[in-house]
């Protein structure tokens, strides 16, 4: 079902954005958790929107409603829009790598300098990234991105 995958892609970014830039958690876990749940449905989104259902399901409220709906048909929204133009293009690639988080590439970029794909694959080449002490979770989206670009290395 790649409509489901791609919304789903859409909020997960869209929550990594938020995040990024220090907007309020609660927003940026209903993004998340949307995303889950558009990624975990057994039909076509757009068979739960026929049949006015899409609101039924768990974390989708009138606002994730009204993006999805928007989405299908505009292939955008205002706020995915609005976090284009505030995140730079860089990031925005970093932010849709698999396991990335908002938060793990706040802290590549403030502590490595990382702003886009291409410094983060430099970063774990020339073993920078691995000099430093991150959280678990960032150590997690780390391994998880450097993963999605199968990369050869340790584990940050």
């Amino acid at each position: 079902m790649g409509r489901n995958r791609d919304l789903a892609d859409v909020f997960r970014f869209l929550a990594n954005a938020l995040e990024w830039q220090g907007e309020n958690a609660f927003k940026v876990r209903a993004y998340r958790l949307a995303a889950d749940t558009l990624e975990g449905l057994n039909e076509p989104v757009e068979e739960l929107i026929a049949r006015n259902a899409l609101r039924d399901l768990p974390h989708i409220g009138e606002a994730v409603d009204k993006k999805v709906r928007q989405y299908l048909v505009e292939g955008t929204f205002p706020a995915l829009e609005r976090v284009k133009t505030q995140v730079p293009e860089g990031v925005q690639a970093l932010l849709r790598l698999p396991g990335m988080t908002g938060r793990a590439a706040r802290a590549l970029q403030e502590r490595l300098g990382v702003e886009d794909v291409e410094s983060f694959r430099r970063a774990v080449e020339d073993g920078s990234l691995q000099r430093e002490r991150w959280t678990p979770a960032v150590r997690e989206a780390i391994a998880q991105a450097i993963e999605s670009l199968d990369l050869p290395v340790n584990s940050p």
